[in-house]
Formats: C-alpha cells, structure tokens, sequence
C-alpha cells in the first residue's frame, strides 16, 4: 500500500474509482490519500448485496461444519443466520459509504438491497450506472440449431451444478438440437467427468474460447446463475440476437431484461421448468425469432454512448474533473 500512496502522491489524480471497496486496507490506503492528494474517491459495487441473504441454505452448508449445519438447518437457525449477516454488513456497507465521496451501484433495484442493510444512510453519495456493451450485431444471423451457455465454471454463484441436469430433460425432446458450454472455472472437470459417466449425448464443453462466434450462432442462451451484480454475458448474448432462458434469482435481472418480451425467466433452480420453457422455445420458430429481435432492441439500452454520458453526467454533478 505504501506504494500505491508513493503513486497517487507522484501523478495527482483527479479521481480514483476503487473497484474493490470491501477490501478494507485498500479503502482506508486510498481515503487517507484523498485527503493529502486532493482526489474524489468514488466506490463500485460489482455483485448483488443479496447474494448471501438470497441462498443462505447453501452459503450455510459450505461455510458450517456438518454437525453445526445440521443444528442450524431450521427456520430459526436460518433467520439469526440471515440477522447476523444483515448486522455484520450493515457495518462493512457503512464504512464502505464514509470513505467513499460517491458510491456507484450497477442498477436501480441495487439500491433497494443496500436499503435493506442501511437504510437511507448517506443516500445523497450513490448512483446507479449499468454496465456497457462494447458492440451490438444490429444484423440479423442465421442461427443454428444449438442452446449456449457462457460463464465461469463453478457451483457457488454460477450454479454449474445444474446444466447437466438441464440437458438431461432437454436432450431426447430436442433430438437435433446440442448444447455448448464456453467457459473455465473450478467445475469443469466435474462436468467432464459426468458427461462421460452420464453418456450425455450432443453437448460440448468447448472450455476458454472468446465467444462471440458463440453467441453468433446460438439461437437461445442460457443461465442458472443463483446471483450477479450486472452479467455482461447477458448484454453480449441479446446483442448477437441470443434468445434468453434465466432463473430469476436477483432483483437486478428484471430491471436489465423485460421478462416476457426479449427474455423468460423462470423460477430460481427448478431445472424441470427451465427445461421445459427451453423446449417450447425451440419448438416455436415465431416466438423465438421475436424474442430475438426484440433482445438485440434492449440492449440498445447499454451502449458504451449512453453509459458513457451517464458517466459524464455523474462526473459532472459530482464536480469531478472529467
């Protein structure tokens, strides 16, 4: 850290924007320079604040010995659980406001979820600005026959856990149809492993690929996720004409897609009702090809020129050099 204020020291930014805000010998590093250097320190937050409170059952079985999970694995044990981490992050998420002049959230419905931990504690420091797509495919491709899945590999927040499951309900109903899985992640040797154990037949664990070739082709996309902050690879895959499938697991999901329209959304983890929400997809060329279109028109919403001038309009309200 001494090396980071010998830097801020020596070029004299104007602004600082911490991507790393919990990150408490950092915030305090950086807070204590702003007030040396002169800077304005703006915060991001980068995931949804109810990522713990949303799957506290499954935050619980890894974090607990087995013996304590087994005790606590009630009603009352989960609620002094949810409390407890309701108290412990109302104290970090307050900490993380004092140091920062500004505080950036991804989306709006974020706000509702840091009002649940602070309430309207210094409210007047934070905005909501999503994140940008670098380029949308306003051409309309042929698409093939194939349901995408793009992501990193793990079980905790992408739920990897379910795509085979998935498969399995889907395969025999859509006999000309495969699935690919572009990605990395801890999980992957585990999906390998039960591909061949499970004798699943047209799916491909394509591994690390840029993926827009992916995208490009693949008729619908995908996503188990238990909880994000704002999935880029939701924006990618609706600006290559991507028909989505999603679990609707956090607030923020609804407020990018509109459910109905350019997305479906489909109760957190039931695989049965995704499976079967993506076959009556396939199977329906029309409402599928609408889907489509309509996906490519919403992510116009999250160009890098209208995120950039919400950028420059924060920049300017807050009186931060631009």
């Amino acid at each position: 850290m001494e090396d980071l204020a010998q830097k801020l020291a020596q070029v004299r930014p104007d602004v600082v924007i911490n991507q790393m805000p919990y990150e408490k010998e950092l915030r305090e590093t950086l807070s204590a320079c702003k007030v040396t250097v002169g800077f304005q320190l703006v915060g991001c937050l980068h995931n949804s604040l109810f990522n713990f409170k949303n799957n506290v059952r499954d935050r619980m079985r890894i974090m607990l010995p087995n013996g304590d999970y087994q005790v606590m694995n009630n009603p009352v044990g989960v609620e002094l659980v949810k409390q407890y981490h309701r108290i412990k992050h109302r104290r970090d998420l307050k900490a993380i406001i004092d140091h920062h002049d500004r505080f950036v959230l991804l989306a709006p419905p974020n706000r509702s979820e840091l009002e649940y931990f602070v309430g309207d504690y210094k409210a007047d420091k934070v905005i909501a600005i999503p994140n940008a797509v670098a380029d949308i495919e306003l051409k309309t491709h042929a698409k093939g026959k194939y349901l995408l899945h793009v992501g990193r590999l793990d079980v905790h927040q992408k739920r990897s856990d379910l795509l085979l499951p998935f498969w399995e309900r889907v395969h025999a109903r859509l006999p000309d149809w495969s699935f690919v899985i572009v990605g990395d992640g801890p999980y992957l040797a585990d999906l390998k492993a039960q591909v061949r154990e499970r004798g699943l037949p047209r799916v491909e664990l394509a591994g690390y690929q840029v993926p827009d070739r992916y995208y490009r082709e693949a008729a619908i996309f995908m996503m188990p996720s238990a909880f994000e902050g704002f999935p880029n690879t939701i924006l990618e895959a609706q600006s290559y004409g991507c028909a989505l499938v999603a679990f609707d697991s956090y607030q923020a999901l609804r407020w990018i897609v509109n459910e109905g329209k350019d997305a479906l959304l489909v109760p957190p983890f039931e695989v049965k009702a995704m499976a079967d929400e993506v076959v009556d997809l396939a199977r329906d060329d029309a409402r599928r090809e609408e889907i489509q279109r309509a996906a490519q028109r919403n992510v116009q919403r999250f160009t890098r020129e209208k995120v950039g001038r919400q950028w420059m309009q924060f920049f300017a309200e807050s009186k931060v050099p631009a």
